[in-house]
């Protein structure tokens, strides 16, 4: 993004702008999700009173666009010009013409996320800023965006008595989870005062109520109280809840100038404490390999690390990531579904991948859905934040270049086993490269790190025929058990070696080797 003349205190103003638009836009997803659900039932006065609000806010940052030019990014201007796709979108939802999913959906993804990645973006901009600010606005822009995807979301619960729906609750859980996430995160990066505030504004009887009802939806048995409370006084609740975030919102974008713009000595990004005993894996990540320390320092002051348990989403198919994630350890798998139910696994990620990285920089939706499927600890990164260090840093750009093309020839020798290789083929192949990450191919030893089912999605092959395949390596002296596999001899494998496997072995090109790859 090019530099612009605009003061601090202007860049200030036009933050404040983008933030009322996105909470007025908030505030319309809200009010339209009581409005479907109850089939215009309730709040059919207040939606439409709500767009005329939206659209004066709209104005206003009009008149901050006009003043700015063309000098801006695209992006900005885009804002101005969805109104025509917000109106019609209105109009759908006006005459029923669309679904509850894809109308709140819609508010998210299409109208929402545009305007908080750009307002991240824009804050990066501000002469002499402390990144470590921007990181924590970051976050707290993405806690309060959670808060009010939950507000929407529940309406629908409250209106249709859904709480014993498992995809419902699951996204309930997850919203408030990802709240909790988010909080945390800006928390570690926030100064005393800021925390103080926080805490302060979040603090009495509406906080009291919404943790009690949080308690509930995660509870196994949902309470009558629950289904007794009415879609409205939810709706009320989560919206003191957001309107307190929003004037904490504001008091960190006026804090983002610097007050004192004198010379002043740089002092040097800091990560956060919990990354430091994961440091040697994160120097060998490809994203992170010939940066120098203060360079990876800058990156990792604005980085979070959570560890999630088997079955968590990540995040969904066309859904944008405002995160960009490295596994540390543990399992991922990148799978797409159907309306029908199935999925069809694409990807198994372990330690040292990243997760769908050209959609974070290309800033364009998730073309499949992520789910763990062992224990993970992962990395994450703002998108914003790797967006502009891709601008700013060659040696990133180049890492994440290779990074891609890696993949791509991952993704590539995938497709020539699925297609072109035996069903005993793939298995062997796998299982080599198995042992080959978990001990250097060392012991004979080999560990299963996910349920067989997903396995045989992945090698592209039914469970039965999964099954059939590893009966066939029992006949030949391997040992299986419920989650480890013993091969009868060290090199028991090696006829499924290929050139890409064997770059990573230890017996490379030694007497032990038998080579077999290149036969």
């Amino acid at each position: 993004m090019d530099s612009v003349a605009i003061t601090p205190p202007q860049m200030t103003q036009l933050l404040l702008a983008l933030g009322e638009l996105t909470h007025q836009l908030q505030l319309e997803r809200g009010c339209t999700a009581l409005f479907i659900d109850s089939k215009g039932e309730i709040f059919s006065d207040e939606l439409r009173a709500q767009y005329i609000i939206t659209d004066k806010v709209m104005q206003s940052l009009d008149e901050w666009i006009s003043v700015i030019g063309t000098s801006w990014p695209e992006k900005l201007r885009d804002i101005q010009t969805s109104r025509s796709e917000r109106q019609q979108h209105r109009d759908q939802i006006q005459q029923s013409k669309i679904s509850f999913a894809k109308a709140v959906n819609t508010y998210t993804y299409a109208f929402l996320a545009p305007i908080l990645d750009i307002s991240v973006e824009l804050a990066l901009q501000i002469k002499d800023v402390d990144p470590v600010k921007v990181s924590a606005y970051s976050n707290f822009l993405q806690w309060k965006e959670r808060a009010g995807r939950e507000r929407a979301w529940g309406a629908h619960g409250f209106c249709s008595k859904v709480f014993r729906n498992r995809e419902f609750s699951e996204r309930m859980i997850t919203l408030i989870e990802e709240q909790g996430a988010y909080k945390r995160a800006f928390l570690s990066l926030a100064t005393p005062g800021q925390s103080q505030m926080i805490e302060a504004a979040l603090g009495g009887y509406v906080m009291e109520c919404l943790e009690n009802i949080h308690a509930q939806l995660a509870a196994t048995d949902i309470s009558d109280d629950l289904e007794a409370l009415s879609p409205v006084t939810w709706f009320e609740l989560l919206t003191g809840k957001i309107d307190r975030l929003k004037r904490a919102e504001d008091d960190l974008v006026k804090a983002l100038a610097p007050t004192d713009i004198s010379v002043r000595p740089v002092t040097p990004a800091k990560r956060h404490t919990l990354i430091e005993p994961h440091m040697p894996i994160i120097r060998t990540l490809p994203a992170f390999s010939k940066l120098e320390d203060d360079e990876l320092d800058t990156l990792l002051s604005h980085a979070d690390l959570r560890t999630y348990e088997k079955g968590k989403l990540l995040f969904l198919q066309d859904e944008p990531l405002s995160r960009f994630y490295l596994i540390l350890k543990g399992w991922v798998k990148l799978f797409k579904g159907s309306g029908s139910g199935d999925e069809t696994v694409l990807q198994m990620l372990s330690s040292g991948d990243s997760l769908m990285e050209a959609a974070v920089f290309l800033n364009i939706p998730s073309t499949v859905s992520a789910q763990v499927v062992q224990d993970v600890v992962l990395l994450s990164l703002p998108a914003p934040i790797v967006r502009q260090s891709l601008m700013d840093n060659r040696k990133f750009a180049l890492n994440m270049i290779n990074s891609l093309s890696m993949r791509s020839h991952g993704l590539i020798r995938q497709i020539e086993h699925s297609r072109l290789k035996t069903a005993s083929e793939r298995v062997g192949w796998f299982l080599l490269q198995l042992g080959i990450e978990q001990n250097g191919g060392k012991s004979s030893t080999i560990t299963l790190p996910y349920d067989k089912s997903t396995m045989a999605s992945y090698l592209d092959m039914t469970p039965e025929t999964f099954s059939r395949t590893l009966k066939q390596f029992r006949n030949k002296g391997f040992r299986i058990h419920t989650d480890k596999i013993t091969q009868p001899d060290p090199d028991a494998l090696c006829k499924f070696c290929d050139e890409t496997l064997a770059e990573t072995c230890i017996f490379k090109d030694k007497p032990s080797c038998p080579q077999t790859y290149l036969h």
